[in-house]
């Protein structure tokens, strides 16, 4: 597909596209966030794509998944304890913990282990690109995300029951 009708298809639907992801995500921001995703992944295959009805799949479905992505990063932050809000007086500022939580992992993983997670939640890379740029399976980068996750869970838990 022609690079110029790839940006009029995402350009002609975008606005349906941000309110799709604005209702799965909840926020502006992740919306957005959300269309930049999609954007991307589908700029990647711009030379797979025939017309722009198959474009405006591509895009509707890909909006779709980077919402659920986004979604998914926001939960592993509540399932560690971190609130939602940063008006939260009892666990006090969001960018507080975020600093936290980013010294948690400096300082317990590996080089290996912390740098798989960032890139998989900070920087939001695929598990296959992870697997290829470390040279191992997919199903091993599963098991390094889980455990390392479930690491800093636990010491971040300890953490705050030792502060009551």
């Amino acid at each position: 597909m022609e690079e110029d009708r790839l940006t009029s298809t995402f350009r002609r639907i975008s606005e349906r596209l941000r309110l799709s992801a604005r209702k799965l995500t909840g926020t502006s921001d992740d919306a957005d966030d959300a269309l930049q995703e999609a954007f991307f992944r589908l700029w990647k295959h711009r030379q797979t794509i025939l017309n722009h009805e198959q474009a405006e799949r591509m895009l509707y479905t890909s909006v779709r998944n980077a919402g659920i992505d986004i979604m998914r990063r926001r939960s592993r932050f509540v399932d560690a304890g971190v609130p939602e809000t940063a008006d939260d007086d009892e666990h006090g500022d969001r960018d507080d913990l975020f600093r936290e939580v980013t010294a948690l992992i400096d300082k317990s993983l590996s080089d290996r282990d912390r740098q798989i997670l960032y890139e998989r939640d900070r920087f939001g890379w695929e598990i296959a690109d992870i697997a290829a740029a470390h040279g191992t399976s997919e199903a091993n980068v599963r098991m390094i995300l889980s455990r390392a996750r479930k690491h800093i869970r636990e010491l971040y838990r300890q953490r705050q029951n030792n502060e009551i």
